[in-house]
């Protein structure tokens, strides 16, 4: 009960984020003529593309630190939407759902570098660009070499954040996969 209850909730905090709503005024504003799910991996491409630029190119601004900060935890809780569905899953195509999960990996890991260089305190004064994406991309995939270590509770609680995102993706996204192709044969 408390389970199916939690999915619901998920489920309608999930359409309240943009990952659902700029898709559905994609679809409204072109009269359906493109589909929602078009729209949503025009949306999945464009997160990508800017947490890249913003990793790479943009300077340090706090407002686009919440910006990113903001259009993470919305993502987030739509990947809950898709891991725990309130209706029945479909995989529509399975090599299509690797290849958004690779980029949504990807994603993750150049904003929440971006987030880390804007917000972040470490042992290393002065974190620089790439410092900042191979502490991320470290700390998602739980390698944690000690070299760069956070030093204020708030990256502290960011990176715990992101591991147990990167090792939840990780888990689900084989799962998923592992599901799909015992299904198939």
């Amino acid at each position: 009960m408390l389970y199916e209850k939690s999915k619901k909730a998920i489920s309608v905090l999930a359409s309240l984020t943009p990952n659902t709503l700029l898709p559905k005024f994609g679809a409204w504003a072109t009269a359906d003529r493109v589909e929602f799910y078009v729209w949503a991996e025009i949306y999945l491409v464009s997160r990508f593309i800017f947490s890249i630029v913003a990793a790479l190119l943009l300077p340090v601004n706090l407002f686009l630190g919440f910006l990113v900060a903001f259009i993470q935890i919305g993502s987030l809780i739509y990947l809950l939407k898709i891991v725990f569905p309130a209706e029945k899953r479909g995989l529509r195509d399975s090599g299509r759902s690797l290849f958004f999960a690779l980029g949504h990996y990807l994603e993750i890991g150049f904003s929440m570098a971006y987030v880390y260089w804007s917000w972040g305190a470490f042992s290393v004064e002065g974190l620089s660009r790439v410092d900042s994406i191979y502490y991320s991309f470290v700390t998602m995939t739980t390698l944690g070499y000690g070299d760069i270590y956070p030093a204020s509770d708030l990256t502290k609680m960011l990176a715990t954040g992101q591991t147990l995102v990167g090792m939840f993706m990780f888990a689900i996204v084989i799962g998923l996969f592992l599901s799909k192709s015992s299904q198939d044969h």
